[in-house]
């Protein structure tokens, strides 16, 4: 597995800004080709999708993916849907009180869905992406899309998950992993990482300990943090 330290216009919190599943990525428009460069090769994707969600580039933030499928929020245009139908993805669009990024956290095995979203919109998420879905909160936080973060390979869980709850995410992505911070002690690792099953790239910002703890748990490494 493969990790990079990288960054937005200067920005650590890479992951406001992009999404990435085992097969593609979707950026914004303006994504300079430093980072798209790091996606293909730390991350292997085969595609690369630019866009907009609403007009704006915080993709990380409006949208929850995995390999067969999306959620983006109902602001979001018929060209953008469009763009992302033609790369593949079923499209499923909500009009939830959360952002699908920070409220969803999916692999291609389960979805852990935000207990804000109703159970019709949470079913329709779970459709979308071809996965069972379960919904509660994460270590108190309802918005567990932004505080954790889950690949087809291992998960890095908010810091104040409990051994219980860590049990209970290894059993629902059928994958490993632990707890852990990125750029320099944030305890919402969605916001400054964006990785799959070959990779991660993680903000600048980020110390040493924490991207070994991260590569560990992105890894599947059980007793990161234990």
């Amino acid at each position: 597995m493969k990790i990079e330290k990288s960054g937005i216009h200067r920005n650590p919190f890479v992951g406001i800004y992009l999404r990435a599943s085992d097969s593609l990525a979707i950026v914004p428009k303006t994504l300079s080709p430093h980072v798209d460069e790091q996606l293909h090769r730390v991350l292997g994707v085969g595609q690369v999708v630019r866009l907009f969600i609403n007009e704006s580039p915080i993709i990380g933030v409006l949208c929850a993916l995995n390999s067969k499928g999306c959620v983006i929020p109902h602001s979001s245009d018929a060209q953008e849907r469009s763009l992302l139908k033609k790369a593949g993805l079923n499209v499923c669009v909500i009009s939830g009180p959360v952002s699908p990024g920070n409220a969803i956290l999916a692999n291609d095995r389960a979805a852990l869905v935000s207990p804000l979203f109703s159970k019709a919109d949470a079913k329709k998420i779970g459709d979308s992406l071809g996965v069972e879905v379960f919904q509660q909160s994460l270590a108190g936080l309802a918005t567990v899309g932004a505080s954790s973060v889950v690949t087809n390979r291992g998960f890095l869980a908010y810091n104040e998950t409990s051994e219980t709850e860590l049990k209970f995410l290894e059993k629902i992505f059928g994958v490993m992993g632990g707890i852990g911070t990125c750029n320099g002690g944030v305890p919402f690792g969605s916001l400054g990482i964006v990785a799959n099953s070959r990779g991660a790239l993680i903000g600048e910002s980020t110390t040493g300990y924490e991207v070994q703890r991260i590569y560990q748990a992105l890894r599947g490494d059980s007793d990161v943090g234990r």
